[in-house]
């Protein structure tokens, strides 16, 4: 499973200043000793997001992003004393595959966007609603996710709404995003002991076009499944395997609702120059092909 990372509450260091009568006052070295105006999450509430940004940055350094909803800031609480902080995040490189784990949105629905440190705006979604959503590592759980791409020109957004799911808890309903410039080729096939079999066509997706598709998702990847392949239509060997098998591992999340983005295989933020991204990301396990442990 491609790890998560959350916009956890900074333990931010705090100074003593000594006060006329002999008091002291504590203040923080950084954020601010009371909430700034904002959207203040809870820490201890089980209202949660995935956040997805697709973003080509330099490398070197690490930029600074604050989520925002609805036009406001996230807030965290940082001390027992209240000091509070802006809710951040640090991305560099190619960012597609590393979902932002954000807890404790007040209930409601909301436009979901990420700035810089200077303010700018990488993207903002559609409205999405968010509630409480239960224990998010049972794997009968899905919470709401938003994928913001900004790169190649392209400034795009996209929310996926488990409340939309159907009663059929064996099915995923999967959209395929292609944000190339040549058309992909979806299709569905048989994986029997481990090796790819019969193949039937699903459609293909012309560029920055959307094909839909609902699949119905087998108990375990040991048994013989199906699988969605998703290759350029120039070249099959550039391609996306997406294992149509139910989530079952504690600390996975389900997947009945499912955006899949199409975007070419991209350089890894490492030190090996020869290192790349698979050729396509999902909005439930980003570049790993089904919800298990391990990472891609």
């Amino acid at each position: 499973m491609t790890s998560a990372r959350p916009f956890l509450p900074l333990l931010l260091a705090t100074v003593p200043l000594a006060m006329a009568g002999c008091q002291t006052e504590r203040k923080p070295i950084n954020g601010f000793d009371k909430p700034p105006p904002g959207i203040i999450l809870d820490g201890d509430a089980a209202s949660s997001l995935l956040l997805w940004p697709i973003f080509d940055l330099p490398r070197e350094p690490q930029q600074t992003f604050r989520p925002r909803f609805n036009g406001e800031d996230a807030v965290v609480i940082t001390s027992n004393e209240g000091f509070a902080d802006y809710a951040k995040t640090y991305l560099q490189g190619w960012t597609g595959g590393w979902s932002q784990w954000i807890n404790g949105i007040p209930t409601g629905t909301y436009t979901v966007g990420l700035v810089d440190s200077t303010g700018h705006s990488w993207g903002e979604s559609p409205p999405v609603p968010i509630s409480p959503s239960g224990d998010s590592w049972m794997p009968a759980v899905q919470w709401p996710a938003v994928i913001l791409a900004n790169f190649d020109g392209q400034a795009r957004s996209w929310t996926v709404d488990p409340t939309m799911r159907d009663a059929d808890a064996t099915t995923d309903e999967i959209i395929v995003t292609n944000l190339l410039g040549e058309g992909v080729i979806v299709q569905r096939c048989l994986i029997a002991t481990g090796s790819q079999t019969s193949c039937t066509p699903v459609g293909t997706v012309a560029p920055g076009g959307d094909l839909r598709t609902v699949e119905r998702l087998a108990p375990s990847s040991t048994d013989d499944h199906q699988a969605l392949f998703i290759q350029l239509a120039s070249d099959a060997n550039e391609s996306y395997r997406r294992d149509l098998v139910e989530a079952s591992m504690i600390g996975v999340t389900s997947c009945q609702m499912e955006r899949i983005i199409v975007h070419g295989r991209r350089p890894m933020p490492s030190d090996n120059p020869a290192s790349f991204t698979p050729f396509a990301m999902s909005s439930c396990y980003g570049y790993a092909s089904v919800g298990q442990s391990g990472t891609f």
